[in-house]
């Protein structure tokens, strides 16, 4: 069997008008809405990690944007760093920051953070151990009260 080839200019479909197999018989619509990544992407639990910082050495929300900025490029969409209130001080005598939330650009970078599912990844910024698991909705009670928001 003699089969040969030949590029097409663009916009020309070969005769029969089947490109690659498949037929498309609607053209674009040149009214649709333009796809945008922060309104029709994933939600923003699926695109977050809870981090927690060890007791005594929090972790800059300024320093947590540079490190995953400087390792996997522009991911981040915000960072929110929990500061302990009146009321949190006073229920665990503490007056460090112990957790927070990253949220990135994309839902793929959080699973492959934490590869694929595993229950926490340890990362070193500037000296400091940051853990981050999986962002959990159900647990947001302690970020409805006093955490700023960071951008």
């Amino acid at each position: 069997m003699n089969v040969s080839f030949r590029a097409l200019p663009f916009g020309e479909t070969p005769p029969g008008g089947n490109v690659g197999g498949c037929y498309n018989s609607k053209p674009l619509d040149s009214n649709a809405k333009e796809w945008s990544a922060k309104t029709n992407g994933a939600p923003e639990e699926d695109r977050c990690l809870f981090i927690t910082f060890s007791n005594g050495h929090p972790i800059a929300d300024h320093q947590i944007r540079r490190f995953f900025t400087l390792k996997y490029g522009d991911c981040l969409e915000r960072v929110y760093v929990h500061r302990p209130g009146p009321k949190d001080v006073k229920e665990t005598n503490c007056l460090t920051p112990q957790f927070g939330k990253v949220v990135f650009k994309t839902s793929w970078i959080p699973l492959a953070l934490t590869q694929c599912g595993r229950r926490e990844t340890k990362f070193i910024v500037d000296g400091k151990p940051l853990w981050c698991k999986k962002f959990d909705p159900s647990k947001t009670q302690a970020f409805k009260r006093n955490t700023i928001v960071l951008l």
